[in-house]
């Protein structure tokens, strides 16, 4: 997986995620983007997946929700930095080889 490939896929599936509680929790964009301290049209934009969150509008978002931030970093950032590391130590593996 490319950086940006992941990044990307990161960006959609929260912004995913961000869209169903929101809806479970019956809130307009309006009323959490108010809550998050953020524009209805950057919520927007989020909920698409065309931008990634700062860690700060992360915690907004994620807290105005009832997110658990664990559940996000075992659900994305886990898995995406156990594929780096893997691919770094591939990489090491190939140098040594040579």
């Amino acid at each position: 997986m490319s950086k940006n490939t992941g990044g990307r896929k990161i960006q959609t599936e929260f912004g995913e995620l961000i869209k169903t509680k929101r809806k479970q929790k019956k809130l307009t964009q309006e009323e959490l983007s108010e809550l998050a301290g953020i524009t209805d049209v950057y919520l927007r934009d989020l909920e698409r997946g065309n931008y990634t969150a700062t860690w700060v509008i992360c915690l907004r978002i994620c807290t105005a929700l009832d997110i658990d931030l664990r559940d996000i970093q075992k659900k994305y950032i886990v898995p995406e930095i156990s594929e780096i590391q893997e691919m770094m130590k591939n990489r090491s593996y190939n140098k040594t080889r040579c």
